[in-house]
């Protein structure tokens, strides 16, 4: 699965992860000031927060139950060569579904990421239609199946809205980045 095509993929997802820690290394010495740079719903001096929202995270305990699976997920959208494609549509996709329909609310956090590249990777192949994403698929719902639990997390704290608009633009990405089969 790693070839050199793949490294700058790889590469890619370790510096994007390294970025989230040092923003919440920061953060935690501000405060979690930076925090306010969140994504409020329909407030529109917050529409930044659709691209910011994902780089900010709520405390070390919240980036480190997103880093782990942004990391494995992450890699296994790598092996499709697809990394940056598929997280920047994630990202905006998510976003702009949480500005639009999220609550009322700071929305901060990696999940609709972790979510996204759960949804693109059971969803790819589908649309790919190749042994190699039905493996992907495979492996994604043994190591991380239970995850669409988190579909269903009300309490409070925790967006939902990205977790579920994360998931939707996951498969959403699939589609836009798989628009004929591969064989």
């Amino acid at each position: 699965m790693i070839d050199k095509k793949n490294l700058s993929d790889y590469r890619y997802l370790l510096f994007f992860v390294a970025v989230l820690w040092i923003i919440e290394i920061v953060n935690y010495f501000l405060g979690h000031s930076i925090n306010r740079f969140g994504l409020i719903p329909r407030e529109p001096y917050s529409l930044y927060g659709i691209a910011t929202m994902h780089f900010l995270h709520s405390s070390f305990n919240h980036l480190i139950s997103n880093s782990a699976p942004l990391l494995i997920l992450g890699f296994l959208v790598a092996v499709n060569r697809k990394i940056v494609k598929v997280t920047i549509s994630i990202a905006l996709l998510t976003g702009v579904s949480v500005w639009v329909a999220g609550r009322q609310g700071v929305h901060v956090g990696a999940s609709g990421l972790v979510m996204g590249y759960f949804g693109y990777l059971l969803s790819a192949a589908f649309f790919q239609k190749s042994i190699k994403g039905i493996l992907l698929t495979l492996l994604t719902v043994i190591i991380y199946g239970g995850l669409v639990a988190s579909l269903l997390d009300f309490r409070g704290w925790v967006s939902f809205e990205g977790h579920l608009f994360g998931f939707i633009s996951g498969i959403l990405s699939a589609r836009i980045w798989h628009p004929k089969p591969e064989y």
